[in-house]
């Protein structure tokens, strides 16, 4: 009987020992826990060269303790972080979300970061990172960890539409109303440098052609190609020739190369998505 009386008392004691070790695990998780800091930013801006005058960040602050500022801070692929600038919020995140906008041009991108006053020496692919830092009222800093980033792109590279018009002398359709064929697919330029995009050839996936687009030269449209005997324009109208419409930024491609019984003739129309 006192074993039974003894494993009873001891049995209460273990659960009595753990729960009270619970609780105390539990206020001490929950004790002076504090909360608050988070800003919301964008996330993603394409740089590109030679059409990016300037672009705006917007910092949504999110409802909660109060924030007193907003440290940012700014680096560049393969350079040392430097304080960019820090925005004032004098708590108004307090009583409901603030929006905060701030500006950058390239001079202020680039300031303290040794870097060249020349954009078009950047690197297709490389970026500045933003980093955020709240401070808060009671002087805690809150490291946020959504950063923006502001990517180095072509200013023409993206996502299309394209409409490709191919007549063929002797297959079938009739020049310059019914193309033999009528291709129509989404594609994605691709970047190779400040000024060019790479492509397929034709309605084929085999061959390239290179898209130049230069903006200091009012934006004329050059082509060049892989295969030696494609030659740019159209045969049968002089006034087909490529272009680039920097209001629109759809691309028209005109291009041909000869093969038995008369040109193969391919009209493609490039529509940004």
């Amino acid at each position: 009987m006192k074993k039974i009386l003894y494993s009873v008392l001891s049995l209460t004691f273990m659960v009595l020992f753990f729960t009270s070790c619970d609780k105390t695990y539990t206020d001490l998780t929950t004790a002076d826990a504090k909360t608050g800091g988070l800003i919301s930013p964008t996330k993603a801006i394409p740089y590109k060269l030679g059409s990016t005058p300037s672009f705006n960040v917007i910092l949504n602050v999110l409802q909660g303790p109060g924030i007193k500022s907003i440290e940012i801070y700014r680096t560049y692929t393969g350079k040392t972080e430097v304080l960019d600038q820090t925005v004032d919020v004098a708590s108004a995140n307090a009583t409901a979300d603030k929006a905060i906008t701030v500006s950058y041009n390239y001079a202020k991108l680039i300031t303290g970061l040794s870097m060249p006053a020349n954009e078009s020496q950047l690197k297709i692919g490389d970026a500045w990172t933003l980093r955020y830092v709240s401070v808060m009222e009671d002087g805690r800093k809150v490291d946020n960890p959504v950063k923006t980033a502001v990517a180095v792109a072509n200013f023409f590279a993206g996502s299309y539409a394209k409409e490709v018009k191919y007549f063929h002398p002797t297959a079938g359709g009739t020049y310059p109303t019914t193309p033999y064929s009528l291709d129509k697919s989404t594609v994605s330029l691709i970047a190779k440098n400040a000024y060019e995009c790479d492509d397929w050839f034709g309605v084929w996936s085999d061959n390239k052609l290179t898209i130049h687009i230069d903006p200091a030269a009012s934006y004329a449209l050059t082509l060049t190609f892989v295969r030696t005997d494609a030659v740019v324009g159209d045969p049968y109208n002089a006034a087909n020739v490529p272009s680039y419409n920097p209001a629109t930024g759809v691309i028209k491609l005109y291009y041909y190369y000869m093969g038995a019984g008369g040109p193969r003739i391919f009209w493609a129309t490039y529509t940004p998505k």
